[in-house]
């Protein structure tokens, strides 16, 4: 009988810790308010489902070359879905490329958009360690083939503004520009420095175009666009001056974000300084427009105490396992008490 007692307490003790683990996830998840409406972007937290996935973007090196995904708990994300970024480091994370140190790398989507409309809307969530320099540059285009023309950085991070581990989010920003275009490219870049394995991370890229426009920012004269040749990537106006977002901090469970799937030391968040950068010059270049709407510090936003709808498929198992345990082994204590 003490041994029939103890066997039970030993089951339902670890069914217990398994249901109360699966319940913790949640807690550790990070969940931050939904985009905004009409999103121009496919696929903005870089996910398919509840897995990671880049569709809807391109990797100008090639498919699976250099950008790859992330998803874990520290990851923004709108709801109970574990969070997913697109990650440029060392190592493939949850599948992708692999990031090279010293190595340009960019991520780009082509979206449609009313031509007629020239307010543009972004936002977008991202994470720094060791970087060169972390870019978002809008670029607009007759066609989906280009050739394009920069009109906008909403975003220039380097290593003097670098979030450090910690995930980071701007405000809605807009700009209003001369006239709209009937393409955009949305193009996200990276460069970390050689040595070391930790780049940046973004998710939840927000780009919208709408009839609220302001006071049009005449752009300087630049070089014009030039048409691409056949079978040659299409040229774009790199802007010669852009400008640094001001970061607003989004919460994450961790002081640093990066090196637990890349394997290399943390850093403490350096801080968050707003530095104007100079670029080196191309052949072709379009000074860069300022946002008209400064990022600012945000609430943090409230960690989510419900239980998950989506347990884990391992945690699943686990219980059916453990259920199907105390069945055969309900069944057994019944026959023995019988005899």
């Amino acid at each position: 009988m003490h041994r029939f007692v103890k066997t039970r307490f030993f089951v339902w003790t670890i069914t217990l810790l398994l249901l109360l683990g699966s319940g913790t996830a949640v807690f550790a998840q990070t969940i931050v308010d939904p985009l905004p409406e009409n999103n121009l972007i496919e696929n903005p937290w870089f996910r398919e489902g509840n897995q990671p996935s880049l569709v809807g973007w391109t990797d100008a090196s090639g498919s699976n070359v250099i950008w790859s995904l992330s998803q874990k708990q520290s990851n923004p994300g709108p709801d109970q879905v574990l969070g997913t970024s697109a990650r440029l480091a060392f190592g493939s994370g949850q599948g992708g490329g692999t990031g090279q140190g010293g190595v340009d790398a960019y991520l780009y989507q082509v979206v449609a958009a009313d031509p007629a409309l020239n307010h543009l809307l972004f936002k977008i969530h991202w994470v720094t360690q060791w970087i060169d320099r972390a870019t978002v540059t809008i670029y607009g285009g007759n066609s989906a083939d280009g050739p394009w023309t920069a009109v906008w950085v909403p975003l220039d991070i380097n290593q003097a503004t670098s979030t450090g581990g910690a995930w980071t989010q701007t405000e809605l920003m807009d700009r209003t520009i001369a006239e709209g275009f009937a393409f955009y490219k949305i193009e996200l870049y990276g460069r970390y420095p050689e040595g070391r394995q930790q780049g940046v991370k973004y998710t939840g890229v927000y780009f919208s175009v709408d009839d609220n426009a302001g006071e049009v920012v005449e752009l300087a004269a630049s070089a014009a666009t030039e048409t691409a040749p056949a079978n040659a990537p299409e040229p774009t106006t790199r802007p010669r001056r852009q400008t640094a977002v001001p970061p607003t901090n989004t919460p994450v469970p961790t002081a640093t974000d990066l090196p637990e799937e890349n394997g290399d030391e943390g850093e403490t968040p350096t801080a968050a300084a707003i530095a104007a950068i100079e670029t080196p010059e191309s052949e072709q270049t379009r000074p860069a427009v300022r946002p008209t709407q400064p990022a600012r510090s945000t609430p943090a936003p409230a960690v989510v105490s419900t239980p998950s709808n989506n347990i884990s498929p391992v945690y699943l198992v686990i219980i059916g396992v453990l259920l199907l345990l105390v069945i055969v082994l309900g069944i057994g204590w019944a026959r023995a008490a019988r005899r």
